[in-house]
């Protein structure tokens, strides 16, 4: 039996658009991201958007478009304005603020935007910059006194801003914010190697479960191999501070 090589195309065409036509019917196909965070389900917020769901994959310039918020104001807040980016990330974060000693990632673009329109989020161990934490209180009137000792406990102020290197008299003020505040209660922070966690009873399968892969050298600093293989590792460490509690 002879094939018809023009029938075949024909087919052929009929079966991909049928197939396209069948998954945009169902809901599956999509021809462009479709990055919509959670909505709050109940209460006076039902309806909005949940920052809390704000994930590292987003970029500003969507954050800004889904929260209502002016693009320039996410630049002062994270210190970015000298990069004038849209394709800039919120995971990015951590790479830029790699040598901090509080970690600014994307735990802290979702705790600045819920504070900043006054959304509700459930505050842990995030970190803010000082400069954030300024916008904030000068947007938000409504701050509880629980979310202002928040911001005052988890503020970072960097040891640079934008080149310019602090003064001895600013740096001891910074020393004392930061003896303030009550990181020495978590385990892992920006500079704890995996050995410190194996120190503190935490077994290598449970690390390694968290990870999601095999655990490096014990002596790798656990925010290096995050940055190195792209984890987040605001995650992790809350992960791995919930394992010791």
């Amino acid at each position: 039996m002879k094939i018809n090589l023009r029938n075949v195309g024909i087919i052929i065409i009929v079966v991909i658009f049928t197939g396209i036509s069948a998954t945009i019917a169902a809901g599956v196909w999509t021809t462009e991201s479709d990055k919509i965070p959670a909505t709050y389900n109940e209460g006076e917020f039902e309806g909005l958007y949940n920052p809390e769901d704000i994930r590292g994959s987003y970029a500003f310039k969507e954050v800004s478009d889904l929260f209502d918020i002016e693009l320039d104001v996410l630049y002062r807040a994270f210190g970015l304005e000298n990069l004038n980016n849209e394709e800039l990330k919120s995971k990015d974060l951590e790479g830029l603020y790699a040598e901090a000693e509080n970690e600014i990632g994307n735990g802290s673009v979702q705790v600045f935007v819920a504070l900043y329109k006054n959304l509700p989020i459930l505050l842990e161990d995030t970190y803010l910059l000082e400069q954030a934490v300024e916008i904030i209180m000068e947007n938000n009137k409504n701050l509880t006194d629980e979310q202002l000792l928040y911001l005052k406990e988890h503020t970072v102020i960097l040891p640079e801003i934008n080149g310019d290197t602090l003064n001895e008299e600013d740096k001891e003020q910074t020393e004392e914010i930061k003896d303030e505040t009550t990181e020495e209660d978590n385990l892992v922070k920006g500079a704890t190697t995996f050995k410190q966690v194996l120190d503190a009873g935490i077994t290598k399968e449970q690390i390694e479960e968290i990870l999601g892969m095999k655990m490096p050298s014990s002596n790798m600093a656990i925010k290096d191999f995050c940055l190195e293989e792209g984890l987040s590792f605001s995650d992790i460490k809350t992960k791995l501070n919930n394992v010791r509690k």
